[in-house]
Order: structure tokens, then sequence, then C-alpha cells
């Protein structure tokens, strides 16, 4: 059975073994990492069985009246890859998050990214997805200009 939910912390052991085996094998930072994603930002997780297939971490950027949500992370597991599994969390935290500022008494007026600029695949998932390209910022990271990229809702 595929779901996607809010992260809980019982969740913590599952975000732990995804960075060990997407990411590096280090233990403080794969703790640091699920902590972050369980208490620090809103994260949106997918699973398939019971199994993680991916993350989607966001948060608000301003005010509520603002109606600004920042998707700070969206990461699929390898074995999950090409299965739309990025596009259904994409779809389901606008969803989400349009009903979390509803709650408030507010509008989800524009969700916003920073990427690489050099990241085709990127690139044409968040076109495809009706994201624009609003500004590059030089330099940004250390191998590549930040590119962000919003989307009016």
């Amino acid at each position: 059975m595929f779901e996607i939910r809010q992260t809980t912390s019982a969740d913590k052991a599952l975000l732990e073994d995804m960075y060990l085996e997407e990411v590096e094998d280090h233990a403080e930072r794969a703790r640091k990492f699920a902590e972050d994603l369980i208490n620090r930002f809103k994260t949106m997780i997918a699973l398939q069985d019971d199994l993680l297939c991916g993350t989607l971490t966001w948060d608000t950027r301003g005010g509520y009246d603002d109606g600004v949500a920042e998707i700070i992370g969206l990461g699929v597991n390898e074995k999950f890859k090409r299965q739309g599994i990025a596009k259904k969390l994409v779809n389901y935290f606008i969803q989400e998050t349009s009903k979390f500022y509803s709650e408030k008494g507010y509008s989800l007026r524009v969700v916003l990214l920073f990427m690489e600029g050099t990241n085709e695949v990127a690139r044409k998932f968040y076109s495809n997805l009706g994201f624009n390209e609003a500004a590059r910022l030089p330099k940004l990271y250390p191998q590549d200009d930040g590119v962000i990229w919003t989307k009016h809702i």
C-alpha cells in the first residue's frame, strides 16, 4: 500500500536508515538529519508497504498572510526512482499546504525552492510541474549558481 503522511517521532529510525543508505555512513549525521526532519521542519514521507520511498521537507516563509511556502528538500530513494514518487510528493505537498494555510485563515499563494543552476533533471521535473525559474544567484553554491524556482498557486 502506498501512502504519504507527515513524519512523527516514530519515523526516526526510518529516516536515519535512509540517510545511512542513500547519503553517507555517518551515524551522528544520520541522527541529526532525522531529528531535523521531524522537529525543525515540516516533513512528509512517502511509504510503499512500510518502506520509505522518499521525503519532502518544507517550511513557511514570512508570515502566514504572505502565503509563501518553501520546498527545502525533496528526495526519492534510489530503488524507487522513476516511479512518480517525487511528483506525488509535490502534488500532495501543495494540497496539504493549501489546507494548512486555509486552516489559519490564509491562502497558499507561492511555492518556492532553491536548486543548483546546472541540475537539468530537477529543471525538467519542476518545469513539468508548472514551476518557473524566477532568479539566478551567481555562486550561491560552492561549485554552481543557485536558481530560485516559483509556482504561483
